[in-house]
């Protein structure tokens, strides 16, 4: 597939009629898969000429710029430009090479000039190019495609975040309270405070949560919180850097999430030492929230929701992150909604937790000059804030299609015996941050090698769990039962590629050669 962008020249040919060429170059790219885009600064041409011919602006838009994505030109490209001989041509051509990189240019102007990575035909050249309607190569099919998802909504991202910068509010601008009002009212919950990643969402999290239940900055090392070894280590490390130690138990290898039956023996186990229970939402699948919030409450525990991967998942029809005390959101640029860096939020219902987190955020005070805690500078940029707000509009359509290609997965996949394909129990939706599959009976590596062989990209999350990592065998941890469950999933579990940008021939490729194995 490739990025072409397309001379306004031969757009307006086209559509007016005025050269065959034009038209015959045009439908056929329209068949293809290619991403087409033109420039901003071509805009005012192409509305001077359709008013020039009395054309019908509404029509021009619904066939263009519906199949079309706009790039934006900058004033620094604008004075690039001004050292070519065609500045017009070269505005064109250096914000195209700026947004995508490798691609290419075609254009009905007799100057050309070169511009690295980019190729440039006329139309006549265009329609004879095996780079444009030549046999398709081998498709590529990766984890995660996140130009793609950049290209689909390259206007209002370009917009929103060349209007950040220009007002110049970069620390806790008027975007950040927006996407928290947002954010909460999708939640359904009081409080969402941003932050800096899905890490510090977690510490802040466990932190307040002691200065409100201890009277303490920090826990106790006697202090359990309950959680899963299989996850990122973020989720355990966060516990030992609050101050309390982390108490692994099992999982379920339905929903790779935690047993609830193993948290009730745990508890009765270790008793008054364990304080609470992060749970993680595994792959975008919700935790059995009904037994595990009823634990929490028969036990007087808090209960911390890791969302990292489950933004738009819900229990019952309440979204993850309004089930327990607190829930934390990561916003890295993998996620279901991320952002172009790193990001992520705190979310509650308790007006105490809130306040104290938003100190914390801000270095432990209300005020920064004299602060309360022991804090940290955690804030999310401004920028970022912008970016989630734009994408956060379309988050529902994305998790619809992660959904949709699950299901052609499990259709695709269903009769292939070595694997063990996700479950969605009968409360849940699953967002598929991640497609996992259970390999039985197969070499990991050797599935790996022969889909890599392909061009399919695949991802092993997580291949250690926590208990077996140095960090918590030197830190401190406490284990109960024999964590089998973790321990064969980390073996044998496999992430199948996922992307909302995908159609159905990407992933019948990966069916297709899955079955071929």
């Amino acid at each position: 597939m490739a990025k072409i962008l397309i001379d306004v020249n031969i757009l307006l040919d086209a559509f007016l009629g005025r050269q065959e060429i034009s038209k015959r170059l045009v439908d056929k790219l329209f068949e293809t898969n290619h991403e087409l885009f033109i420039s901003s600064s071509m805009i005012p041409t192409i509305d001077y000429f359709l008013n020039k011919y009395g054309a019908d602006k509404k029509k021009f838009k619904e066939i263009f710029f519906s199949r079309f994505k706009i790039i934006s030109t900058t004033g620094y490209e604008g004075l690039l430009s001004l050292d070519y001989e065609d500045s017009g041509n070269a505005l064109i051509f250096l914000s195209f090479k700026r947004a995508v990189g490798d691609g290419i240019i075609i254009t009905s102007s007799e100057k050309k000039f070169e511009v690295e990575g980019i190729k440039i035909f006329t139309p006549e050249e265009a329609l004879k190019s095996p780079d444009i309607f030549g046999k398709d190569p081998p498709e590529s099919i990766p984890m995660l495609d996140l130009k793609k998802e950049y290209y689909s909504f390259i206007e209002e991202i370009d917009y929103v975040i060349l209007k950040c910068i220009a007002e110049g509010k970069y620390i806790l601008g008027p975007e950040v309270e927006e996407l928290e009002k947002k954010v909460m009212e999708y939640l359904g919950v009081r409080h969402c405070i941003a932050c800096s990643s899905g890490t510090d969402a977690l510490i802040l999290s466990l932190r307040a949560l002691a200065i409100k239940i201890k009277k303490q900055e920090r826990w106790d090392k006697g202090d359990l919180i309950i959680t899963t070894p299989f996850t990122f280590v973020a989720t355990g490390d966060t516990i030992l850097r609050s101050g309390a130690t982390p108490l692994f138990v099992d999982i379920e290898l339905e929903t790779y999430n935690l047993s609830p039956s193993l948290v009730k023996k745990a508890i009765r186990k270790y008793g008054k030492k364990v304080k609470g229970i992060i749970l993680v939402h595994l792959y975008g699948h919700p935790c059995d929230m009904d037994e595990l919030l009823a634990l929490s409450k028969e036990n007087d525990l808090f209960v911390v929701e890791d969302c990292a991967q489950s933004f738009g998942a819900a229990w019952n029809n309440k979204k993850t992150g309004s089930f327990g005390d607190l829930g934390c959101f990561s916003f890295f640029p993998s996620k279901n909604l991320g952002c172009f860096g790193d990001g992520g939020m705190v979310s509650t219902n308790d007006d105490e937790l809130a306040e104290i987190v938003r100190m914390l955020i801000k270095h432990g005070g209300k005020d920064k000059y004299n602060v309360e805690h022991i804090g940290y500078n955690a804030r999310l940029d401004t920028i970022q804030a912008a970016i989630l707000l734009t994408k956060l509009k379309y988050i529902d359509r994305f998790n619809l299609q992660r959904r949709k290609i699950a299901q052609i997965y499990s259709e695709g996949l269903k009769d292939i015996k070595w694997l063990k394909l996700p479950n969605e129990k009968e409360k849940a939706y699953h967002v598929y941050h991640q497609y996992t599959v259970l390999l039985m009976g197969k070499a990991r590596k050797e599935v790996q090698e022969k889909l890599k062989q392909q061009g399919i990209s695949t991802m092993v999350y997580y291949p250690y769990p926590l208990h077996k990592m140095m960090v918590f065998k030197n830190n401190g941890m406490e284990v109960f039962g024999d964590l089998k469950n973790s321990e064969v999933a980390s073996e044998n579990v496999l992430s199948l590629p996922i992307e909302p940008m995908f159609g159905e021939e990407e992933v019948k490729i990966v069916i297709d050669a899955l079955n071929k194995i």
